[in-house]
């Protein structure tokens, strides 16, 4: 090969090295089809090396402002993997990180550590946000495939009378096609069971024990009752 010839070979190899690098962020996530289950944003700015994805959501669940980039590691693995963390320019938020990974129709999110606020997703109990602490979650088609790590649900300081500042803990685990979340309060007699399903649904089963018997009206009003000796309430809805 002539002098000139490897010349306009390394220009051409440069300027897809080039191109490559400068690809937006935009095309990554648009190819991926996350909008397939569930996830949006705003807008997605940059690159796919360093970019920021704007009001990140998954289904009603908002998890704000991510700095984003591709991992190259997981091309070779046959994923598309974006490593995501709560925003620089995002003041105020709590830390949130993790890796979002989509194949064929798989998704899954991994290693996810950090708080996301649920707003009124379980209205009308009074959950503020969830912790996640080494959570792993993966949905093969619409069953769950894995789950693992622990979570907590925190609740506002007092829950009809009971205070609760702990909030709920458990661990994650797949039950069947659906995703399931068991948490229980510091006692022991405040349990809710999540159940997330592939579609997009799910259902809250809230059970107290313990109360005096004074609480018992103002639960009725928001929906609770009589399970035995304790008062329990079912929300369903959609994320």
């Amino acid at each position: 090969m002539s002098r000139s010839a490897k010349r306009a070979v390394l220009i051409a190899l440069a300027l897809t090295l080039a191109l490559i690098a400068l690809l937006p962020l935009r095309i990554v996530f648009d190819m991926a089809n996350l909008g397939a289950r569930g996830v949006s944003a705003r807008a997605v700015e940059g690159t796919i090396w360093s970019g920021t994805v704007r009001d990140l959501k998954i289904g009603r669940l908002s998890l704000g402002d991510l700095d984003a980039g591709l991992s190259p590691a997981g091309l070779f693995g046959g994923e598309l993997v974006l490593a995501m963390t709560r925003a620089d320019d995002a003041p105020g938020q709590p830390p949130l990180a993790f890796t979002l990974a989509k194949s064929g129709e798989s998704i899954a999110m991994r290693d996810a550590v950090g708080e996301i606020a649920t707003a009124d997703l379980f209205a009308p109990l009074p959950l503020r946000s969830v912790s996640l602490d080494g959570a792993d979650i993966a949905f093969a088609g619409r069953r769950c495939a894995a789950a693992s790590g622990a979570v907590r649900v925190n609740i506002e300081q007092s829950l009809f009378g009971l205070t609760l500042q702990r909030g709920l803990s458990g661990n994650l685990r797949c039950h069947g096609a659906d995703l399931l979340v068991p948490l229980k309060g510091q006692s022991g007699l405040e349990q809710l069971d999540i159940r997330i399903r592939g579609t997009g649904r799910y259902s809250a089963d809230f059970r107290l024990g313990g109360l005096a018997a004074s609480a018992g009206p103002a639960l009725s009003a928001l929906g609770f009752r009589q399970q035995g000796d304790a008062m329990a309430i079912r929300i369903n809805g959609r994320f």
